[in-house]
């Protein structure tokens, strides 16, 4: 039985000779404890920007809302400051690439706590922000959407212990810059503590949210989100085309990167018991 679906955005820069940009982001959870049938989780939001963008910082505080999968109302919502800033170096480039440049990204983590009580349909925590930037290809008018991240708390109706759930978490970043119309790897593997569970991997659609007038929602506006707008021959089950794909076992995606540009890229992990 499927368990949760767990959702990272991905922003690929494949050109010629580098990586000119890459952005994304997850959000996951861990159980705390558990009592009475409230539920104590640490949930953590994770954004990650391109150091030498000349797009806005990392937030210094995100709106954060959680939503009853029942009736998709409100039944929580804070403003959460972020807890910790990293800067790393990337230094493992495809070996196509002949002197390729320095790779750096920021990743800010905004973590917080929060207890619920157990819910027959689950919840649905998200996060919103606009706006993506211009000129992605696989996407129409990619300044005007924004994007939304969600983590799912599965519900008793899935499983009378199903509230008891651990996210799975991405292993986090590999490779980041190739060449186009190269063959490359990346990894989009996750892991998840929770004994018995097994993992699944597929593509999916990439959710707008916020706008350019409003693009930090404060709250998050409720689901369901509605996908963006591919740009054909793209899709969301094909982001970059139908030479590159993503091994439903390991998260694994490979194939023939596209021509240059950038890219959205969107999979989803599911659990399974």
């Amino acid at each position: 039985m499927k368990r949760l679906l767990l959702l990272i955005t991905a922003l690929f820069g494949w050109l010629l000779n580098f990586a000119a940009h890459i952005t994304g982001g997850e959000m996951f959870y861990t159980l705390v404890s558990s009592s009475g049938g409230n539920y104590t989780y640490q949930v953590t939001l994770k954004l990650y920007r391109d150091c030498n963008s000349s797009g806005a910082p990392l937030d210094p505080s995100v709106p954060i809302s959680i939503f009853n999968n029942a009736t998709n109302a409100s039944v929580w919502a804070q403003t959460v400051p972020q807890t910790s800033f990293v800067t790393q170096n990337l230094s493992s480039p495809s070996p196509c690439i002949q002197n390729p440049p320095p790779v750096c990204y920021q990743t800010g983590y905004y973590t917080f706590t929060v207890t619920l009580p157990a819910s027959s349909a689950g919840y649905t925590i998200a996060y919103q922000r606009c706006c993506r930037i211009a000129g992605i290809n696989n996407l129409i008018n990619s300044s005007a959407l924004g994007a939304t991240y969600t983590a799912t708390i599965p519900g008793t109706n899935s499983l009378s212990t199903a509230p008891s759930n651990n996210s799975a978490r991405f292993f986090g970043i590999d490779t980041v810059i190739t060449c186009a119309n190269n063959v490359f790897c990346y990894n989009f593997g996750a892991s998840d503590p929770d004994a018995g569970d097994s993992l699944t991997y597929n593509f999916c659609d990439a959710y707008i949210g916020g706008s350019q007038g409003t693009p930090a929602p404060n709250p998050p506006a409720n689901p369901p989100y509605s996908s963006v707008a591919y740009s054909a021959p793209f899709s969301a089950s094909s982001p970059l085309g139908p030479g590159v794909t993503i091994n439903s076992a390991t998260g694994l995606m490979c194939g023939v990167a596209p021509t240059p540009g950038i890219y959205v890229v969107t999979v989803c992990v599911n659990e399974w018991w």
